[in-house]
């Protein structure tokens, strides 16, 4: 009777053990099993990760959509979508990187690359890349040169605004506005030949062009074109003069504007306002809403540079437009302009963080931006998707990247283009003031 006495004991005390063992993992016992609050949620339950992005109201809900696509096909992930406008969201971005409260993932603009990669916000990402073989060959050198700092990927490129020429077809087919019948701008024009076209689509209040004799240069009632060069410095000013072999800065962030290559382009553009009288002069531009790239809505100016972007302005203007690539110097050039994504370098999700950028970044998300219609995807995997959507004629947008300049933002740069630099060359550069004093002003501001 003792021995199974014994025998009945030893059962029913491992039976209670495994019952202790059994509550203490239902409450709370392992940390890699309950949440903090000790409800019990375990390791299946999908992790969550903030992704965070500047917009309208309008761009965010687009976002949410590819983020709920993304959610549908990694149902393991959570993501949580924060938006601000774009004033806040770079004060905010700083106050983030002081306390290490970053998103796990958020969007960067080049423009602010070196700025914020000097805060150590960004992970690097060339190992994450290649260890997971992200196909980078889809995306333009260009983009990617510019979400770079110090040789390091530190951002992928998700979309790729692109600087065109664009002109108003009804002042082309119009007798009354083109009595000289002017073609319309080649694909690939030069400056002589916009030139030439402008010269012949500047009239005056008589109907005279600016290449005739009595052309009454204070009674212009329609310009060839409308250009500022001084108050477009970082997306019209610098690939016209990369176009020239020249540069807006040195690689060491110094004033490059003194070269007779860049002193060319300036000359020439002040020519084309203060000489020949073809372009609006700043006062004009104001008098016309004061935006350069939106000129050809006014139905008085024939042409001018604008963004991939614009075209939903023109389409709200009820203009007919047409598109080239920008004039050209020497050789084709321009500007293109791509948002990126980045990983928090303090993420406690990587791998999660990782997925969601390669998505947005990769073939998959970057067709489901394409079939939305408003950007242009940096991955040319969804160049197809995109044209089918917004049709043949925005396949220029996709062809220009090819002639995008790689120029990174610097904080000299950005200070210039931003700051003081349309201040110093914006009148000068129409003909209005002394550019050389101008200039060396900028170059002692630039040291």
């Amino acid at each position: 009777m003792r021995a199974k006495s014994k025998r009945l004991f030893n059962v029913w005390a491992l039976v209670l053990a495994t019952m202790v063992v059994i509550s203490g993992c239902g409450n709370g016992g392992s940390s890699d099993n309950a949440d903090s609050s000790g409800s019990g949620s375990s390791q299946s339950e999908p992790v969550t990760i903030t992704y965070s992005q500047w917009g309208t109201a309008e761009e965010l809900h687009r976002t949410q959509e590819l983020l709920d696509q993304f959610m549908k096909a990694n149902t393991d992930i959570k993501v949580k979508l924060e938006g601000k406008d774009w004033g806040s969201y770079w004060d905010g971005l700083t106050a983030n990187a002081a306390g290490g409260t970053l998103p796990d993932v958020f969007k960067t603009s080049y423009a602010y690359v070196e700025k914020y990669a000097e805060l150590g916000i960004f992970k690097e990402l060339d190992g994450l890349l290649a260890e997971n073989q992200f196909d980078l060959n889809n995306v333009d050198k260009s983009l990617l040169g510019l979400h770079q700092y110090q040789g390091k990927q530190v951002s992928l490129p998700i979309d790729a605004n692109v600087i065109v020429w664009y002109y108003n077809k009804a002042i082309f087919e119009n007798e009354a506005t083109n009595p000289h019948k002017a073609p319309v701008p080649s694909l690939e024009p030069t400056w002589d030949e916009i030139t030439d076209i402008a010269t012949k689509l500047t009239l005056d209040k008589n109907g005279k062009s600016a290449d005739e004799a009595g052309f009454d240069a204070g009674n212009i009632v329609q310009w060839g074109l409308s250009i500022s060069p001084g108050s477009t410095m970082d997306w019209f000013l610098e690939p016209e003069l990369w176009s020239n072999g020249a540069k807006l800065v040195n690689d060491d962030g110094s004033l490059a504007l003194e070269t007779p290559e860049a002193m060319e382009v300036l000359n020439y553009f002040i020519d084309l306002t203060k000489t020949k009288k073809i372009n609006t002069t700043p006062a004009q531009i104001e008098g016309m809403g004061g935006q350069v790239n939106l000129a050809i809505t006014t139905s008085k100016v024939a042409m001018n540079p604008g963004g991939s972007w614009n075209t939903t302005n023109y389409h709200e203007a009820g203009v007919d437009y047409g598109i080239s690539y920008l004039p050209k110097f020497k050789t084709n050039q321009t500007v293109v302009q791509p948002a990126g994504l980045a990983i928090s370098s303090n993420t406690e999700h990587e791998e999660a963080a990782y997925k969601l950028l390669a998505w947005l970044a990769g073939p998959e998300g970057q067709t489901e931006l394409a079939k939305q219609g408003y950007s242009i995807p940096a991955n040319k995997a969804a160049a197809d998707a995109y044209i089918a959507t917004v049709g043949e004629d925005n396949k220029i947008f996709l062809d220009a990247q090819q002639y995008g300049i790689v120029s990174p933002f610097t904080t000299k740069k950005t200070d210039l283009v931003w700051t003081y630099g349309e201040q110093s060359l914006k009148l000068p550069l129409a003909g209005d003031g002394d550019l050389n004093a101008a200039l060396k002003d900028l170059a002692s501001k630039m040291q």
